[in-house]
């Protein structure tokens, strides 16, 4: 059978493979996984410590590091961070149960749990070396086997208190299985301020199809009654395939990067009053995301959809800058431009 019409025949199959996970192409996916890191440890590809990394993301979606990072890094996000809740730029996005949302129109009662930055790269040198840096892309570009390019970021001051998900059915990439993240601790994260979790193997576990041939959550059309059901789907399958539940309590810079099909989330804080500081990388290969897209609120009470093709680029380290960033660039150089989007 030819490639050509081994991709046919997937279309025909629609978007999981038999068993009901992602089709992907990646090698780490692939049944030969473990010889071929072995193969290029061999070769000298990769050292020991990437060998292991690499076995252990294979088999249990995800792999560890921990960065040496300068204390004024934690210390300049701390003030960059309260400088946007005072400022309220209109430059950069934040989201409260809601689509992205301008600071300008943000209330300071959402600053609170559940709250979310958007592409804190564009306006924080801090979280710049973060979203670029280099120690993580080596091991992400290893996870593709090619170039890999930072798509969009998430800054967290409490934990998310997301259900278990997987980064697909809400983050949309093409093909959907070249999509990997990075968690990175901010502060040292103990058991009571809602720390990540997830579950090791789950990866290759089957998906919840919200409709035949659709894996992917639409908020148009999915309530919380069918998220909460394909959750107790999720966690049925994962208990009967003998998998458990972990949490994961860490070190200031210590860094998480997961398979896309991973089930995580955050648990529930036992002490509220506790932040829980963490910065969240998207990724996904070079070739195969020219732009990036995002749905906005606009000030007119509406949405808009904004894209970026403009790369950030810092020590041969690829990533998109945020679309609110560029068009409000563009904003105030092509006035009447910009005046079209909203």
């Amino acid at each position: 059978m030819s490639i050509l019409d081994v991709i046919r025949a997937r279309r025909q199959q629609g978007p999981l493979n038999p068993d009901g996970q992602l089709w992907s192409r990646l090698w780490l996916d692939q049944h030969n996984a473990d010889r071929q890191i072995t193969k290029r440890l061999r070769k000298g590809k990769i050292n020991e410590t990437q060998a292991r990394q690499l076995r252990q993301y294979a088999e249990r979606g995800y792999l560890k590091l921990s960065l040496d990072l300068d204390e004024s890094i934690y210390r300049q996000l701390d003030d960059d961070v309260d400088r946007l809740w005072q400022e309220r730029p209109a430059d950069i996005a934040y989201a409260y149960h809601s689509l992205l949302t301008p600071f300008s129109l943000a209330a300071a009662e959402h600053r609170q749990p559940s709250c979310r930055i958007a592409d804190l790269q564009s306006v924080s040198k801090a979280a710049l070396s973060l979203y670029l840096h280099r120690e993580i892309f080596d091991l992400v570009d290893e996870i593709f086997g090619e170039s890999s390019v930072a798509t969009q970021s998430l800054y967290f001051q409490w934990g998310s208190q997301q259900g278990l998900h997987r980064d697909p059915v809400y983050v949309h990439m093409n093909p959907p299985s070249h999509l990997a993240a990075a968690w990175i601790a901010l502060e040292d994260i103990g058991p009571d301020c809602g720390p990540l979790i997830y579950v090791p193997g789950s990866h290759k576990l089957p998906y919840y199809l919200y409709e035949p041939d659709r894996y992917t959550f639409d908020h148009s059309v999915d309530d919380q009654e069918t998220l909460e059901a394909a959750q107790a789907w999720d966690q049925r399958h994962f208990t009967e395939a003998g998998l458990e539940l972990e949490t994961l309590t860490c070190q200031r810079g210590d860094v998480l990067i997961w398979h896309h099909s991973l089930l995580h989330g955050g648990s529930y804080p036992t002490d509220p009053a506790l932040t829980r500081k963490s910065f969240v990388v998207h990724f996904t290969t070079l070739a195969s995301m020219p732009k990036v897209m995002n749905c906005y609120v606009s000030a007119s009470g509406g949405t808009k959809v904004l894209t970026s093709e403009k790369h950030l680029v810092r020590d041969g380290c690829h990533g998109f800058d945020s679309p609110i960033n560029v068009h409000s660039q563009q904003a105030e150089s092509e006035p009447m431009a910009a005046a079209n989007l909203s």
